[in-house]
Order: C-alpha cells, then sequence, then structure tokens
C-alpha cells in the first residue's frame, strides 16, 4: 500500500485508540467484582511482595504498576528478570507473594514460564490477558480479563490502556488508597484525550522527517515515556528512546540537539514544577519541545503543547497521557508514508524464551 493510500483511510490502529473507553467500560463492569472476590485475602493482611512479569508493552504497564502499588498500597514491587526463568533457572522465594503475569496474547513462554514458577514456589498468581483460555490463564489462580476484544494493529493500543487500568483495579482490590468513584472515571479520562486527536493530528506534519526523539517524564508517568518511544519505534521507525527526565539531567542531556524533538508527558500534580523547569530550560537552548499535558502553564512553556483539560490525579495520569502518545504515533506514522497497522518485521504475538 503507498503512501498516498495510507494518507487516505482511517488505520485501523487509529480505530482501536477511539474505542478504549468502552472497552474499559466493559472492564470494570464484569471484572472489578469478581477481582473484590479473588483478592479479598489480601485485604487487611497485604502480601510482602508483589511480583510482576511482561515483555515489551506488557512490561510498560508492568512498570505503571510498580508506582501503583507501593504509592497507594505501601507494598515493594519487584519486576521479573525472565531470563532468570528461562535461560538461568534459580529457585525463587515468593512464598505469601501476589505475582501478577500480563500478557495480551496470554501465549508468551518466558511470562508463562515465571508464573508457573511462582506458582510452585507458593505465590498468589494472577494472569491479565485479553485472550480466554491462553496458556497463561491455565496455571493462574485467578484471570483477569481485559475485554478490549480482538486487536488488529500490531501495536498495541486498546489491549495497553486495559493493562493499565487492570494494575489500578488490581491494587484498589487489595486495599490500596484508590477511590471507587476515581476509578469509575477512567474511560471519561480517555474520551478527554480523545478530544485531543485533531490537535495532534495537525502536529504531525512538522515530524515528518525527525530521525530521532527522547520521550521524557518522572514518577507515574516513567511507564508512559517508555510505551510511547516504543510505539514511535514500531509504527515511525524512528529511534526514540523513553527515559526519566530525571535521569536525562544525569548525562544525556549532553547529546540534545536542535534536531531531536522532546516529548514531555507532564501531568499536574507533584512533578509537574521539575517538569516545568525541564520545558523551559530545553526551549531555552533551542530544543523542539511537545509536551502532553493537563497543565496550562507547562503547555505554554513548551514550543508546542497539547493541552489536555482532564481532571485527574498524577496517580492516574498515565492512562490519559499514553492515550495522547498513541494518537501521536499513529498520526506520525501515517504523514511519514507508513501503515501503523502492519510494522515491518512485526507479527502481533512475539514469543521469546
Amino acid at each position: 500500500m503507498n503512501a498516498i493510500t495510507h494518507r487516505h483511510r482511517t488505520p485501523i490502529m487509529l480505530k482501536e485508540i477511539h474505542v478504549a473507553p468502552e472497552r474499559v467500560e466493559i472492564l470494570l463492569a464484569r471484572e472489578m467484582d469478581r477481582l473484590d472476590q479473588a483478592l479479598a485475602r489480601f485485604r487487611g493482611n497485604p502480601p510482602p511482595l508483589i511480583f510482576v512479569a511482561g515483555r515489551g508493552t506488557s512490561d510498560n504497564a508492568a512498570v505503571f504498576g510498580r508506582y501503583v502499588f507501593e504509592h497507594f498500597a505501601g507494598i515493594p514491587v519487584s519486576g521479573a528478570a525472565l531470563s532468570l526463568f528461562t535461560l538461568y533457572p534459580a529457585p525463587m522465594h515468593l512464598k505469601g507473594a501476589l505475582a501478577i503475569g500480563l500478557s495480551q496474547s496470554g501465549e508468551s513462554p518466558d511470562v508463562v514460564k515465571a508464573m508457573r514458577a511462582a506458582r510452585r514456589a507458593g505465590a498468589f498468581t494472577l494472569a491479565v490477558t485479553n485472550t480466554s483460555g491462553s496458556s497463561l490463564t491455565k496455571d493462574a489462580h485467578h484471570t483477569l480479563l481485559l475485554h478490549a476484544q480482538k486487536e488488529r494493529a500490531v501495536a498495541a493500543t486498546k489491549t495497553y490502556l486495559a493493562e493499565l487500568v487492570a494494575m489500578v483495579m488490581i491494587c484498589r482490590a487489595i486495599g490500596g488508597k484508590i477511590a471507587e468513584a476515581h476509578v469509575a472515571a477512567l474511560p471519561d479520562a480517555i474520551r478527554a484525550a480523545l478530544n485531543c486527536d485533531a490537535a495532534i493530528r495537525n502536529l504531525a506534519p512538522y515530524f515528518r522527517y525527525a530521525a530521532s526523539c527522547l520521550c521524557l517524564a518522572r514518577g507515574f508517568n516513567f511507564s508512559t515515556a517508555r510505551e510511547i518511544a516504543l510505539k514511535l519505534q514500531e509504527t515511525c521507525y524512528l529511534r526514540a528512546e523513553g527515559m526519566s527526565a530525571a535521569d536525562f539531567l544525569h548525562g544525556p542531556i549532553a547529546m540534545l540537539d536542535e534536531m531531536t524533538p522532546m516529548l514531555l508527558f507532564a501531568p499536574a500534580g507533584p512533578t509537574a514544577k521539575f517538569m516545568l523547569a525541564i520545558a523551559r530550560r530545553l526551549n531555552k537552548q533551542g530544543a523542539d519541545v511537545i509536551a502532553f499535558t493537563n497543565q496550562e502553564q507547562i503547555a505554554r512553556a513548551a514550543t508546542t503543547g497539547i493541552y489536555c483539560p482532564v481532571k485527574i490525579s498524577e496517580g492516574l495520569s498515565p492512562i490519559p497521557l499514553s492515550t495522547l502518545g498513541q494518537l501521536f504515533a499513529c498520526h506520525l506514522a501515517v504523514e511519514r508514508g507508513l501503515n501503523p497497522d502492519a510494522p515491518r518485521r512485526l507479527t502481533k504475538v512475539t514469543r521469546t524464551l
């Protein structure tokens, strides 16, 4: 399919981003009560550790989960080094832990193997997947289905947003201090981000010829920076990297040049003051700064601000901010004459051991 055809059809990826709110509503309606029952054992008796395992996009959702569980529930989180279950197997001391395996297909062999090992080691295992009856579900004590329906585009969008919501649901179910009303408002937070679609589509042509970019964030949105960098790699073939804005100042800032766009994911909240200072500093040094934010001051400080007036706590802000980043990756791919639905050399399910 040529570039002209790409620009005159609606990508499947874009359609899937736009159905995310209704899929999240279904996820909440169908799974919240079941999850509350399955994890009741941990309310008032929290696990000593939460163990999370995922690859690629699912690993980025796990990174978000770490911030959520540690902040709202006060429970330390360990991200699985999956090679320790496949290439260098060794006994793990996970008795009493909550082990969460994330895989949209439920068929990532290394995630499945890690969860089987966690169960043998005495952990309560929870599968988070979009595929009922998948390998991941068979050995899990409980399965949290994402209800995102089949995702036809290779780049995960609605399933990623559902995974983020799943992390919030799990945290609340084990006693994390997240208000029920805030969880119920998440579909509308995604809708607020989708209202910025036209502004993002109009922004994309300015970056058609970019060769690389950096995605920066702090705190909860570290996962967003990582995930949107991955989306830009997959769909736009950009040399994109997602990193902590704090780590960026500890060395990588030396490689800054005027030809490298800087994407900032900067919500209102505790990190806003730091991210505002970053936006001003980078702008002053000649960088092209694109800020995705619900904080007007940060939007004004950037070269270009995509301002999304959604009222949401910073801890839940990766859900709408990731939506903004997904829209940008999709529109930029089309602008570059690429097909965001079928990136070269990629398949929907990747199996690694």
